[in-house]
């Protein structure tokens, strides 16, 4: 399926602005969204004149995700004027950068999603990867992995016109005098999200793929010229060959293709392994056997599962062993006292590991009248717990759950998240309604000092506390009160609003095949 430039634009702006990149969504709580920012609205944003001076660019949201291994892995939300213009500048040179849908070496590339999505990391399901492994091994001897070493923040904007128009064209046509060939000023909408800097980009935006598969892809059609044939998964790369010779003359090209572009091998994760080897990791085997099964699931059973999982977590600590478990149990049939014991279960692993809040947000729902004292007590213990840690998905999903059930988020609770000046747990400690006077004082001090880069760091915050007629517009410009005339939150007690709604059948209508 083709992917037309209004669809790309659409889908940069309203569905994967945000870092939820994950099938469920599940890196941020549902009452964060950007589908009201459209076509129009950005449109309009792109006519406002650039920063100048001290404060050339803009900065970005920083939110903390964690991973199944205990690291917190930075995820970023850039400001929406310079992210209007990147999403802007990447619809009008599509037709540029198109290939990149096309790119066979690619897994995860831009296509069209359901929900309006262009970009879902989620990787095949396990027979689909199975029949896709069978066909690239067949009659080879070896297995190289590989990948690239801290991909996103090592990408150089200026690697962006060497890969579209070549290392002489980008060098023969550079700024200012060629400020506007529409390679340069896809490096400058790309800049510009990030205080004017070179080197790195956000984690999370689809617009971050875009710019990483420009690069890749580049990097990709030269390997495959050289005779090799592989799969990449973002910046993951797997190759079948039948000699170990040819496997390290892989890891050379790929290493030397990769230096042209200023990117780097990741020497500790590359290796080379004989076949046959099973497809799916050893814990994945061993849980699939054990997952309850029945037209009801008991208590003793879920817990039984559960207890197995966490064992084989402890053996397999390099595996996301809990994450699979509970997504999978939590999709079982369960009785309500298996449900309240899964809660129980679920939100004392959460103390440890927040990344199995969101997976427990319906069994919450369902037990809510019976585990709600005991369960509040719990979120309140597990957002301290993970401020200290400074953990942002920790503290934003427990405060979310608190919220979403009218439960007392306690002030120490409160004192905590506030001194972790962690942007978007603020935001949801607003969003609550509890603590008004703690979560303004913070505000006043960061409008206090006079630091648009701050302030950008906050932009979410800012805006919503603005829009709730609770500060004044904070910056020298007029993007909050564009934005508010044009009706747009990115804070909302419900996923999609009627308008929302209305939003999307425009979005569909106006796309070029549906036009007469």
């Amino acid at each position: 399926m083709s992917v037309d430039k209004d669809f790309v634009f659409d889908a940069l702006l309203r569905h994967n602005y945000l870092p939820t990149q994950r099938k469920a969504s599940e890196e941020l709580p549902p009452i964060f969204t950007t589908r009201r920012l459209t076509k129009d609205v950005a449109e309009e944003l792109v006519k406002l004149p650039n920063r100048t001076g001290d404060y050339s660019g803009y900065d970005q949201i920083e939110y903390r995700l964690t991973r199944f291994n205990y690291v917190s892995r930075p995820l970023s939300i850039p400001h929406p004027l310079p992210h209007s213009k990147l999403c802007l500048c990447i619809r009008d040179c599509w037709e540029h950068l198109e290939y990149i849908a096309a790119n066979p070496c690619s897994g995860i590339k831009p296509q069209k999603h359901a929900d309006g999505r262009i970009i879902i990391m989620d990787y095949d399901d396990s027979l689909s990867k199975s029949r896709r492994t069978q066909k690239q091994a067949f009659g080879k001897r070896f297995k190289v992995h590989s990948d690239v070493s801290n991909c996103f923040p090592s990408i150089y904007s200026h690697a962006v016109p060497w890969a579209l128009v070549g290392f002489d064209e980008a060098k023969a046509k550079k700024p200012p005098k060629f400020k506007s060939e529409w390679f340069n000023q896809l490096d400058e909408a790309l800049r510009l999200t990030k205080r004017n800097e070179t080197q790195g980009i956000a984690i999370g935006p689809a617009t971050s793929n875009i710019i990483s598969e420009i690069i890749l892809a580049c990097i990709d059609k030269t390997l495959v010229e050289k005779g090799f044939e592989f799969i990449r998964y973002i910046d993951d790369y797997t190759f079948y060959c039948e000699s170990e010779e040819k496997a390290q003359a892989f890891i050379r090209q790929l290493s030397a293709e990769l230096s042209r572009f200023k990117l780097m091998l990741n020497i500790k994760k590359t290796e080379v392994r004989k076949l046959p080897e099973p497809i799916s990791d050893d814990w994945i085997l061993s849980l699939i056997s054990a997952i309850p099964s029945g037209d009801s699931i008991n208590a003793y059973q879920a817990i039984h599962f559960l207890e197995f999982a966490l064992a084989l977590s402890n053996k397999y600590p390099e595996g996301s062993v809990m994450k699979f478990a509970m997504r999978t149990l939590t999709k079982k049939p369960l009785d309500l006292f298996a449900k309240c014991d899964v809660l129980d279960y679920g939100l004392g692993l959460s103390f440890h590991q927040p990344f199995l809040l969101p997976l427990l947000e319906q069994a919450l729902s369902d037990t809510w009248l019976i585990s709600q004292f005991e369960a509040s007590a719990k979120l309140n213990a597990i957002v301290r717990e993970h401020a200290k840690l400074h953990r942002s998905d920790g503290m934003t999903w427990g405060l979310y759950l608190l919220g979403k059930h009218d439960a007392v988020i306690e002030p120490e609770t409160a004192d905590v998240v506030i001194e972790t000046a962690d942007a978007m747990s603020i935001a949801v400690l607003h969003w609550s309604g509890q603590c008004p006077e703690k979560v303004k004082g913070f505000v006043d001090g960061l409008i206090a000092s006079c630091d648009l880069y701050r302030l950008d760091a906050y932009w979410i915050l800012l805006y919503q506390m603005f829009l709730d007629g609770v500060i004044l517009n904070p910056y020298p410009d007029d993007v909050f009160p564009l934005l508010q005339a044009k009706g747009v939150y990115f804070v909302s007690d419900e996923e999609a609003s009627a308008a929302d709604d209305l939003a999307d059948l425009f979005s569909v209508f106006n796309t070029p095949e549906n036009i007469e």
